[in-house]
């Protein structure tokens, strides 16, 4: 038993002994100062190489705890050993479990090549095989250039970033010049991406950017020439300046109409981008963010946008079909379209206020580009030098009473306008037409118009119309006498939000006409007559209307066959007041 107690305790020494002569693996935590970092370097790869063969290091160790025994007591080990006492079995088992749970650690530790914090609450780790993983909570740590992040020793060794869900924010120039980077993944709490954050990845092909993600840094992803498949979330209200410049590699690229601002530089130099889709809600078009995109062939400008600035789309060689609204856009910054020589046609808004020096210089392959004689005059020094002076063509503004048809539609300028805030009546409704939807707003002779009133339809050709079914426009306020008497096959009439005054006999002699539903809150009057001989029409429905009165309604259900009037709840009793037969001329239920 004595002999078996030292055996024991040699046994105990030896192991400690080579606890504390086995390798420790070093992992940075910070990078140390560039001279330091060779030392660090060199003295981590000779203590991974004395890690690679661990059975080396332990035979010398056991060999010598073995002459260090007497013969005699290794004889009595080995034939007692089947004896021990089960304690002293679990004993050793246990001791056996640390050991591989500590060769495990160092298996672990061997597949890094570094580590250390980004953040408050976020930590990295680097393994030799390219693998960088961010993991934690809350904001990384900002960088820069000059002291750049701290994996920055290993860059060149960075083939995929992982994110991990709890990181809200990619902290400046964090994976800049990660040269080697082929893949990245980001996490749905991720809420920014900061300025040059992904800077210089020049192999990275595409990333998903999450969906809460609010903020976009500038030049986030500049100079990343293999950059193909990018999204821009909803959430973001704008596109930061150069933020994607020189990625050759975009194809097309669409911006949500949460953006309100496209910087400068944004697409700068993106020569193999073709087409932009640009959604209604940007307002402005930074300067030069589209320059030199050499690839792009057509470009819609919303209605939304007020400014293109400088040099937006200078040397865009490719450009050939430039579509702007014909209201909304204010100002077109100098050099804005400058070289841009394919294209061929273009009308420049009325409200255009503002054109710049060289706006569209050396355009040379236009064959028409409209513009009112006073923005030719007021453009800035050599607009349209190189423009063919053939191809110029100048429009005034409309007069009063002058036409124009659209879809069928005929329509009367009321109040013409530059801004887009000028009225037309519609007049006419082409007699082949069985449903005619009024539009709220309509676009014609290069100004936009706002259609508020139904007038001048003629009665004695109404009698050839084919009309079925009208919905009055969002803008009408009123209905002129006779406007649609006598249509013959007229069934419905729905819409007028914001109808206020129907005219005397407007409706008169529909024979057909069945359902006439007003959604206004405001109509106040409906004119003697209106519905006079509609055999068809029982009910009339103005549930919303709150401003009915007693002038208003005065005979003008005299002659037709309704019996109910559909009103608000909190009108009924008032309204039964006003549609008697004495005031509108027929005896009506009054209901909700």
């Amino acid at each position: 038993m004595k002999h078996l107690k030292v055996a024991s305790a040699l046994l105990s020494a030896t192991m400690c002994m080579s606890m504390i002569t086995a390798p420790v693996s070093v992992l940075a935590d910070e990078p140390a100062p560039e001279e330091t970092q060779v030392e660090q370097t060199e003295k981590q790869e000779t203590e991974e190489t004395e890690k690679t063969a661990p059975k080396e290091t332990e035979k010398p160790a056991q060999k010598e705890s073995e002459k260090q025994e007497p013969e005699e007591d290794q004889k009595e080990n080995s034939s007692k050993s089947e004896e021990q006492e089960p304690e002293e079995q679990e004993s050793e088992a246990a001791e056996d479990k640390e050991l591989e749970d500590e060769d495990s650690s160092e298996a672990l530790d061997v597949a890094l090549l570094a580590k250390g914090s980004c953040g408050k609450k976020v930590k990295w780790t680097l393994t030799k095989t390219g693998v960088l993983t961010i993991s934690g909570k809350g904001v990384m740590y900002a960088y820069t250039k000059a002291k750049p992040a701290p994996w920055n020793a290993h860059v060149d060794k960075i083939i995929k970033v992982v994110v991990s869900k709890g990181v809200t924010t990619v902290g400046s120039f964090s994976f800049y010049n990660c040269a080697n980077l082929k893949s990245v993944s980001l996490p749905k709490t991720l809420k920014a991406i900061n300025t040059f954050a992904f800077g210089y990845c020049k192999t990275l092909p595409k990333i998903v950017i999450p969906s809460k993600v609010y903020s976009i840094g500038a030049s986030a992803f500049s100079n990343c020439s293999s950059l193909a498949s990018v999204n821009i979330p909803k959430g973001v209200t704008k596109i930061s300046d150069e933020t994607f410049v020189r990625c050759t590699s975009l194809k097309s690229f669409s911006i949500p109409s949460t953006v309100k601002t496209i910087g400068t530089n944004a697409f700068s130099r993106c020569t193999g981008l073709t087409s932009v889709s640009i959604a209604k809600g940007v307002v402005t078009i930074g300067s030069y963010a589209f320059y030199r995109c050499t690839g792009m062939t057509k470009v819609s400008i919303p209605a939304t946008v007020k400014t293109i600035g400088d040099y937006a789309f200078y040397n865009c060689t490719s450009l050939a079909e430039v579509n702007i609204p014909v209201s909304g856009l204010n100002s077109i910054g100098k050099q804005a379209f400058r070289y841009c020589a394919k294209i061929t046609y273009l009308d420049i808004p009325l409200s255009v206020t503002y054109i710049g020096d060289y706006a569209f210089s050396n355009c040379t392959g236009f064959a028409q580009i409209w513009i009112n004689k006073s923005q030719q005059t007021n453009a800035g020094n050599g607009a349209f030098s190189g423009v063919p002076s053939q191809a110029i063509v100048n429009h005034d503004y409309h007069v009063i009473g002058s036409q124009f048809s659209i879809n069928g539609l005929t329509y009367a300028v009321s109040n013409p306008a530059i801004d887009g805030t000028g009225t037309v009546d519609l007049v006419a409704i082409g007699f082949e037409i069985e449903k005619a939807v009024v539009p709220a707003v309509v676009e014609g002779n290069h100004a936009k118009y706002r259609v508020t009133k139904i007038t001048g339809m003629t009665s004695q050709f109404n009698s050839q119309r084919k009309i079925k079914y009208l919905v009055i426009g969002a803008n009408v306020v009123s209905i002129v006498d006779e406007a649609f008497a006598g249509c013959p096959e007229l069934i419905s009439v729905t819409g007028g939000v914001r109808l206020r005054a129907i005219g005397t006999k407007a409706f008169e002699r529909c024979p057909k006409l069945r359902v006439f539903s007003i959604t206004s809150k405001t109509l106040w009057k409906i004119g003697p007559f209106a519905f006079f001989g509609d055999s068809a029409l029982k009910t009339l429905q103005v549930k919303k209307s709150t401003k009915l009165c007693k002038s208003g309604v005065k005979n003008s259900l005299k002659g037709s066959a309704v019996k109910t009037v559909k009103v608000k709840k909190s009108k009924v009793k008032k309204y039964k007041k006003i549609f008697k037969k004495k005031n509108s001329g027929k005896k009506v239920s009054v209901k909700k």
